[in-house]
């Protein structure tokens, strides 16, 4: 009987690095700040357009787990209804 690898390489994926899609980062930072404050019991209602700006001319060197991260820490320290980063 033959068995299935569980390796991760098996069907590699190549995708460019965030800092080279800020285009994607608007989108990201709306669905984690919504996944985070849901879990945390907040109620954020917008992502401020300074911040989105922000978060689009870092580099993000950690990718994606790097803006994870970050957001979930603003998250946790925001205290109104507008994420600010």
């Amino acid at each position: 009987m033959k068995t299935c690898s569980n390796r991760l390489n098996v069907f590699p994926i190549q995708l460019p690095a965030l800092r080279d899609r800020a285009s994607d980062i608007p989108l990201l930072v709306e669905y984690l700040v919504e996944r985070f404050a849901q879990k945390s019991g907040k109620k954020i209602r917008r992502v401020s357009s300074e911040t989105l700006e922000l978060f689009k001319g870092y580099r993000w060197p950690g990718n994606v787990r790097e803006l994870q991260n970050v957001v979930e820490r603003a998250v946790i320290l925001c205290e109104g209804d507008t994420f600010l980063g």
